[in-house]
């Protein structure tokens, strides 16, 4: 095939030529498959949220916050590479934000944090699939993501329908709550909360005697608090967003709602709508959370450090980003690759600890199972600063707080 010369240099034959010439060819085509599944420029990551509209505090700038937070905490690089984190708006419709994160995906951006509301989150499941990404969900709640929508790229990492219905529907059946009636927000998020929290109700011995819808974008309430009034059920369930339902509790008040005896039970309130109500309107009201700021040390200082940055104290939602990010890039660098396949099987095999979760861990179906906690709002004289909002009465121990994965609808569990 080839001879040597007698200055000693090979020379090739024809036949050798081809061959080596084939060789090249194969092994430009394995660098540069290798390089392309690495990548050699920035890791890119993107949180995808509504950043402007009806629930702009739950999520939000917020937790592109935390998400820099910690990229900063992690270095600014992994495997040599530096981090960058792209942000987006999707007007919490499905068309503007599925269309901006294909864009997203299609650019290099290997993750998608946060998302929020469900009709975007359901679209996100199936893109993220087909483009081989990670989508790691916050701000969206739907079990649904976890259930017949699962799917081996998207991990449900902060809360679910079911999770954040518990405490509220627990403290009214105890205080004696057995007729329930529902004002649900009218898509498929609303759907989810009232068929999750009433098999709750019913488990522990409740009725649901009725139930009404409001529109996404509505802020006036009194048709449907009217028709809950006239129920006469011992509590009247909000099945809808935060948002909407701090505005609903202050109408509710408004109609004498609560002063005449029936309860509220609002199935989704956070940190920063009981902040916008005040102590007056939220006080004693209960919600199930797993992160509150005040908790211990280890809260408090990842809080103080949010604070400075944004102002305010972060909400269980956007603490969870800063875990959420955290965690993949943990297990990029353990990985040593940022391919999809490999840092999720990374992810899911490592067990999740930080300032909010700890010994947390992330099922099949994608469900991350971490302990909860229920809290009471503060009557405004226990509370010592504007801040200082929540007191602990229960905690929910992570193998109580979701229901167990369901082979029956998510083909992931075996």
């Amino acid at each position: 095939m080839f001879k040597i010369s007698r200055d000693g240099v090979a020379k090739t034959t024809p036949a050798r030529r081809l061959v080596l010439a084939g060789a090249m060819l194969l092994a430009g085509y394995l660098f540069t498959g290798a390089a392309g599944a690495q990548g050699s420029g920035p890791l890119k990551i993107g949180v995808l949220n509504d950043m402007s509209g009806v629930v702009v505090d739950l999520s939000g700038p917020g937790s592109v916050v935390a998400a820099k937070l910690a990229i900063e905490d992690f270095g600014g690089k992994v495997l040599g590479r530096s981090i960058e984190l792209v942000e987006g708006d999707h007007l919490n419709k499905p068309d503007t934000g599925l269309t901006m994160a294909r864009q997203w995906y299609d650019s290099g951006v290997r993750a998608v944090f946060d998302i929020g509301i469900t009709t975007v989150a359901l679209g996100m499941q199936d893109l993220a699939r087909e483009k081989d990404r990670i989508v790691v969900y916050g701000s969206s709640a739907s079990s649904d993501l976890t259930g017949k929508n699962c799917s081996p790229n998207g991990i449900h990492w902060t809360y679910n329908t079911y999770v954040q219905s518990l405490g509220a529907i627990k403290g009214a059946l105890d205080a004696g709550g057995k007729s329930w009636y529902f004002i649900t927000v009218d898509y498929s998020y609303g759907k989810n909360v009232q068929r999750d929290a009433t098999a709750i109700i019913e488990a522990g011995g409740g009725k649901v005697i009725g139930s009404t819808t409001h529109p996404f974008t509505t802020t006036d309430f009194s048709s449907q608090l009217l028709q809950a009034q006239a129920s006469k059920a011992d509590v009247i369930a909000l099945a809808t967003t935060t948002a909407h339902a701090a505005a609903m509790i202050k109408q509710a008040d408004e109609f004498g709602i609560r002063a005449k005896g029936q309860k509220l039970a609002a199935l989704s309130l956070v940190l920063n709508d009981v902040k916008a109500m005040g102590l007056r309107s939220a006080q004693d009201l209960l919600t199930t959370e797993a992160f509150y700021w005040d908790q211990n040390d280890e809260t408090r200082k990842f809080a103080n450090r949010y604070k400075q940055r944004f102002n305010k104290m972060p909400n269980m939602i956007q603490a969870s980003m800063y875990g959420a990010v955290s965690h993949y890039l943990k297990a990029v660098a353990a990985a040593g690759t940022d391919d999809t396949s490999a840092v999720l099987a990374k992810m899911k095999s490592t067990p999740i600890n930080d300032f909010m979760t700890q010994s947390g861990t992330i099922r099949e179906d994608g469900r991350v199972v971490r302990d909860f906690y229920i809290f009471r709002v503060k009557k405004p004289a226990e509370s010592k600063n504007e801040w200082d909002l929540y007191t602990q009465v229960a905690k929910i121990p992570a193998a109580q707080a979701f229901p167990p994965a369901d082979k029956q609808v998510c083909p992931l569990v075996k």
